[in-house]
């Protein structure tokens, strides 16, 4: 019965022992299960990574810049640079047309017939009849600038005719040579001239308005004052005439 009983206790302590150990393991699992802390994730730490970050010490402009490069810088110049209105500027008078002759030496000339009538004269002759008068203008083919403006000489050749009824006869009458410097913009032009009425010095004032039918021809308006030194017997007079002209451009 001893070794029964024996045997029994025995048993008793091997299991006291063994469950002793058991618990002894588990409380020291747990023990270092608490003391080690997990290693932190850093998407789920805000300190780490993330731009609303309350951490000063980290520079996150440097970060991007590290990561995705600097952004290329602006040029102010290119910024400011602003192109300017294109407008239409005023460039040089021109009134001639193409010409029919582009491949001619007469190219740039014109002619023009011309019919004219004085409508107001001076008191020398207030009573001295006047006709309706013709001329034929040529135009020469060259320019002369000033400053910017171009001028176009002309020639021009005249018949004129008045006739003295009182108190005395007499005829102031003949052919004009006159030579024009002209300015022709695309619609309006003037000249100014010197020449001879018969024996007699002379000089004159024009202004007149020009349109177009056709390319290459024109039709003109304009009025003249004729300023003459000197007239038999009346001495120095002048005179306003309306003229009519067609033309052809070379």
């Amino acid at each position: 019965m001893k070794s029964i009983s024996d045997i029994s206790k025995a048993r008793s302590i091997l299991q006291f022992l063994l469950i002793t150990v058991l618990f002894s393991h588990s409380l020291l699992a747990q023990e270092n299960a608490a003391s080690s802390d997990p290693e932190p994730d850093s998407l789920a730490t805000i300190e780490v990574g993330f731009s609303g970050s309350t951490d000063t010490d980290i520079d996150y402009e440097a970060l991007v810049k590290e990561l995705y490069g600097e952004e290329a810088k602006k040029d102010p110049v290119a910024i400011t640079k602003v192109e300017p209105i294109k407008g239409r500027s005023r460039g040089q008078q021109v009134g001639s047309a193409p010409g029919l002759m582009q491949n001619s030496f007469l190219n740039g000339a014109h002619f023009a017939l011309n019919a004219s009538s004085p409508f107001a004269v001076s008191d020398p002759l207030f009573s001295w009849y006047s006709f309706i008068d013709g001329s034929l203008t040529f135009k020469i083919p060259y320019e002369l600038y000033v400053e910017s403006l171009p001028l176009y000489i002309l020639f021009e050749v005249s018949s004129f005719s008045f006739t003295n009824s009182y108190p005395e006869g007499g005829a102031f009458e003949g052919i004009s040579y006159i030579m024009q410097a002209a300015t022709i913009g695309d619609h309006a032009g003037a000249a100014v001239g010197f020449g001879l009425w018969s024996r007699s010095m002379g000089s004159m004032l024009e202004v007149n308005y020009r349109f177009r039918p056709t390319t290459n021809t024109f039709f003109r308006l304009g009025i003249r004052g004729v300023m003459i030194t000197d007239i038999d017997p009346v001495g120095a007079a002048w005179w306003l005439e309306l003229r009519l002209s067609t033309g052809l451009e070379l």
